[in-house]
């Protein structure tokens, strides 16, 4: 589980985890089982929906590609095999902590997934957001088809164009992250640059069509 803490105010700091193929499937009842009761994974559609979780464990299995929490306790998380894991978090002017997990593939990036949950972080006042990318597919192994890469040119530009190892067509999918990050002022704290097609410590569905899952999962937590 590789594994970030940062604090956000004097009174909380925000606790991120990648998994493994070493810490198990995502997918199973048995992944973390014992912080199963207070996690809540959304039933993910590659599209732009938000939720916001209020409580540990509300909203489990809904659909949509992003959750939000300012509850600590509440542990918030997306599955990936090849897609973007975006932790997201930051304060309030009242210090209120906020805090959320992000599921951006290809179709997400276009449908607005990122500018959707950066807005409804930013609805609630927070500000100085920062994000730490996770593991995903490197451009070199994530060849793409012209059309597709063009309707993704028109909302992230050419940063989102790439090769592959064979010199095809290929999209950035982090370029296009970064910037879409960008645009909307929140700073990269760090970017996990490790390739599920290629490091063996993931899986991934675009080079072995692997059905199993990782996870990002994130949570605030209260200071003693």
């Amino acid at each position: 589980m590789l594994t970030f803490s940062r604090r956000i105010s004097n009174q909380h700091s925000v606790h991120i985890r990648f998994s493994e193929r070493s810490d198990g499937d995502a997918r199973l009842p048995v992944f973390l089982s014992n912080e199963r009761s207070n996690m809540t994974f959304p039933s993910q559609t590659h599209g732009a929906e938000v939720f916001t979780v209020s409580r540990p464990g509300e909203g489990d299995g809904r659909e949509c590609d992003a959750l939000l929490t300012t509850c600590p306790g509440a542990l918030v998380g997306v599955r990936t095999a090849d897609c973007v894991p975006i932790a997201i978090y930051g304060a309030s002017f009242q210090n209120t902590p906020i805090v959320g997990a992000i599921h951006a593939g290809w179709r997400g990036i276009r449908a607005g997934i990122i500018n959707n949950a950066v807005r409804r972080i930013r609805a609630q006042g927070a500000h100085q957001l920062r994000a730490i990318i996770g593991p995903h597919i490197s451009t070199e192994r994530y060849e793409f088809g012209a059309a597709d890469l063009e309707s993704l040119v028109v909302v992230i530009g050419h940063q989102a164009v790439g090769c592959t190892e064979s010199g095809n067509l290929a999209l950035d999918l982090g370029a296009a992250v970064r910037k879409q990050l960008g645009q909307n002022f929140v700073a990269v704290d760090h970017h996990v640059c490790r390739c599920t097609a290629s490091d063996p410590r993931y899986w991934s569905h675009r080079a072995d069509r692997d059905t199993q899952r990782t996870a990002l999962i994130a949570e605030i937590r209260t200071s003693a």
